[in-house]
């Protein structure tokens, strides 16, 4: 089975194959059992391609979540959302004051 790492490892290390032209870049692919389509797609720079070939998820959302931060349950944080008790104390500081229509 091909290693495509192993193979963008090698292409990484050795400058001559990295300013290599196509047709020898496909020759290395080749030798190491690479299919053609996933050969097409690192030839042609085809990320579309090589997703589908390499069966990346699509769709992928990363998440970070900061330890120590409170969570409100779901009917909390509606409450809140639309209570004003007339202070100005969640205000963003860093936005600055805000003019007032005369």
């Amino acid at each position: 089975m091909f290693d495509l790492i192993a193979a963008l490892e090698r292409l990484g290390a050795d400058a001559d194959l990295a300013g290599a032209a196509s047709a020898r870049l496909d020759a290395m692919l080749q030798a190491g059992g690479a299919d053609p389509a996933l050969r097409s797609a690192l030839l042609e720079g085809d990320a579309c391609t090589l997703e589908a070939v390499l069966g990346v998820p699509q769709n992928l959302c990363p998440f970070i979540h900061t330890p120590g931060e409170e969570e409100l349950p779901e009917d909390e944080e509606e409450d809140e959302e639309g209570e004003d008790d007339g202070d100005d104390d969640d205000l963003d500081p860093r936005k600055g004051p805000q003019p007032h229509a005369s």
